[in-house]
């Protein structure tokens, strides 16, 4: 059960999430001087550097290509057995196991893009992969004024075919921690990912003076790995290797696993610092299953200083908990002796059972400690806590005085919070219940609706109010008299998208019209059976304000706050924080509000793969079509075919 209500209140106050004024957007550069922009190799990146007050924006032009590869290739020599093999050019290790894979310029992660706020990115993506298509989405990334470059595939543009390349262009309007992906199929999560971190000067980080260094050497970039590829996940096997679990974690790309008693032997990812100081380490879930991950830094604290690409007010803690599409910036001050120490990644949720971790090294240079042996392999239940042992994000938000949690709700922000976000009722509240719709096996093989076998052999559809989204044959952004109205969700009298008359649950394309310019709040509520799952949820083009979060309880129901929402303002802070990737409670619910002042079609979803590969997703179409820029001359288009027969 949904509700939708629309409130007639006033608007015309300042932006919930205004990205920085650039000038107009440009057509995309015809030529490029390669010489002067190309930047194959992490590291020879000139617009990798330090952001300088005055100084002028950048084009900073990629080239990448997209093809099949694997790890542990011809390209790693005598790896593992000789170690310095497992770094050529080329190599991807991974956890060691060998296996297929998907990369961009043969790496994994994909190659970094660092640049600084309003330099303009130009990538060139050259599809190397036999029958299969791809797009890049800039998780984090507004793309205000080039909405057509979000990368949602039949949605903000069409996937991008076997032998063409496609040109993404677009300016970095909004700074922060990011990273890019595949939004196409379950790519994702066999290596189509990567970092974007977008810089500014040190005198506009609130932050700024709490850290020494903020090098590109400092990201961990945290990824889940099968030993199969994900699409022998989907829709899923039902004996032996069931379910969508990760087999194994990677930090940096790097990583061993574990079968029985043995372990691969290839190197772990490493940071390295110097001691005396204080690093800004750029921490990114690039997670695509189920299991959330806890990252603790042996002997080292953590200073958490923004989140998402937003800056919080600084917190201390021991270990942080990263939901797939998070992010979070700490820093880390390196006073200890001895050493080096071991950076732990534990699975959670249903990753607990089969003790899924990763391990990674922190080495200090300069001292005898880096030259010393690593220490003893702590395994999955790590190093003993300390004494009030702090976590930021724990599951399902269990943040009570004493609990040692921090949940997003208890962050403070440290810029001002527009008077329309914490004192006014919105224009626009809008309850969305996730959840999964129960398939009957003999109903289920008279149709070709798609679904997931879970890992208990239930037939699921992935449903957000009842509606599993599918998407529509061309995309509606660049081509929106090529969609059908047929394909549509139908909308009632009251503006409120359900299913058709007397259906409980459907499949169509799901679209919620939101006014440019309206303040809009939306509950997210789990409805699902599963207490063991935390389902993140990313919203494209915007960041949202994080209002209240909790658990529903006999004594507080989904109705009881759906009725309350509509009467006040609900938010636990005085100044709530902004994120665009959020882990709603299982069996709870999270409030929040955004300003809708970045028109186009906007992918609202489970950040969980397999969860929205199988349509737990909603369209925002935020304003008109006129409003939203026009696509550069030549843009692709794509559509059904089907044409009519005649008959003599």
């Amino acid at each position: 059960m949904f509700l939708c209500v629309l409130f007639a209140c006033a608007v015309g106050v300042t932006s919930a999430s205004t990205p920085v004024d650039l000038k107009a957007y440009l057509q995309p550069v015809n030529d490029i001087d390669r010489d002067t922009y190309l930047h194959p190799k992490e590291g020879s990146n000139i617009c990798a550097r330090e952001c300088v007050l005055g100084e002028e924006p950048k084009i900073c032009y990629y080239e990448w290509t997209v093809e099949n590869y694997a790890t542990i290739s011809d390209a790693c020599g005598g790896c593992p057995d000789n170690v310095t093999d497992c770094f050529n050019d080329q190599c991807v290790t991974a956890d060691g196991y060998e296996r297929g894979i998907l990369t961009i310029n043969r790496r994994i992660p994909a190659p970094s893009i660092e640049v600084c706020l309003g330099d303009r990115i130009i990538i060139d993506i050259i599809n190397n992969m036999p029958g299969r298509t791809i797009s890049i989405h800039w998780h984090g990334i507004f793309q205000q004024g080039s909405q057509f470059m979000d990368g949602v595939p039949m949605v903000t543009q069409c996937s991008i075919y076997e032998s063409t390349t496609f040109r993404y262009d677009f300016y970095a309007n909004n700074e922060g921690t990011h990273f890019y992906h595949s939004h196409d199929g379950l790519e994702k999560l066999d290596g189509l990912e990567g970092n974007l971190v977008v810089r500014t000067p040190k005198e506009y980080d609130p932050n700024g003076n709490l850290y020494d260094f903020d090098l590109p050497e400092h990201k961990i970039f945290i990824s889940d790995w099968m030993r199969l590829p994900a699409d022998e996940h989907f829709p899923g096997l039902r004996g032996v290797k069931s379910g969508q679990d990760a087999n194994s974690f990677l930090i940096n790309g790097r990583g061993r696993t574990r079968i029985g008693t043995k372990s691969t032997t290839t190197p772990y990812g490493q940071i390295n610092v110097k001691a005396g100081n204080r690093y800004r380490l750029r921490v990114v879930g690039g997670l695509c299953t189920v299991c959330p991950v806890k990252l603790t830094i042996d002997g080292h604290t953590l200073l958490v200083i923004a989140t998402d690409g937003n800056p919080v007010a600084p917190v201390r803690v021991d270990s942080i908990n990263l939901f797939s599409g998070e992010r979070y910036d700490v820093v880390l001050e390196t006073n200890n002796a001895g050493g080096p120490y071991w950076i732990l990644v534990q699975g959670l949720a249903t990753c607990v059972d089969q003790r899924v971790y990763q391990l990674g090294v922190l080495a200090y240079e300069g001292t005898a400690s880096g030259q010393r042996s690593l220490p003893e392999d702590p395994g999955y239940d790590g190093f003993p806590l300390p004494k009030n042992y702090r976590i930021l994000n724990p599951e399902n938000a269990s943040c009570n005085y004493g609990s040692g949690g921090i949940c997003a709700t208890q962050l403070v922000n440290p810029n001002p919070v527009p008077k329309d976000i914490l004192k006014e009722l919105p224009d626009i509240n809008y309850v969305l219940t996730f959840g999964f719709q129960g398939l009957d096996t003999e109903a289920l093989f008279n149709s070709y609706d798609r679904f997931i076998v879970s890992p208990l052999g239930d037939t699921l559809s992935s449903t957000v109010n009842n509606i599993s989204f599918i998407a529509p044959p061309a995309p509606p952004l660049t081509q929106p008299d090529d969609v059908p109205a047929d394909v549509y969700c139908p909308t009632d009298s009251d503006g409120l998208v359900r299913c058709p008359e007397g259906k409980s649950y459907c499949l169509c394309v799901h679209v919620i019209k939101i006014p440019l310019g309206s303040v809009v709040q939306l509950l997210l509520s789990d409805k699902s059976p599963r207490s063991d799952l935390n389902h993140p949820f990313h919203l494209h083009g915007y960041a949202f304000y994080v209002m209240e979060m909790g658990v529903y309880s006999e004594d507080f129901t989904e109705e009881a706050l759906i009725e309350d929402l509509g009467k006040r303002v609900r938010a636990t802070s005085s100044a709530p924080i902004l994120k665009d990737t959020l882990a709603i409670p299982s069996g709870g619910y999270a409030v929040i509000k955004f300003k809708a002042n970045n028109p186009g079609y906007w992918f609202l979803h489970c950040h969980f793969l397999y969860h929205v590969t199988s349509g737990m997703a909603v369209t925002l179409h935020v304003g008109e079509h006129s409003d939203v820029p026009t696509p550069p001359a030549g843009f692709p288009k794509c559509g059904s075919f089907t044409p009519k027969v005649y008959k003599d």
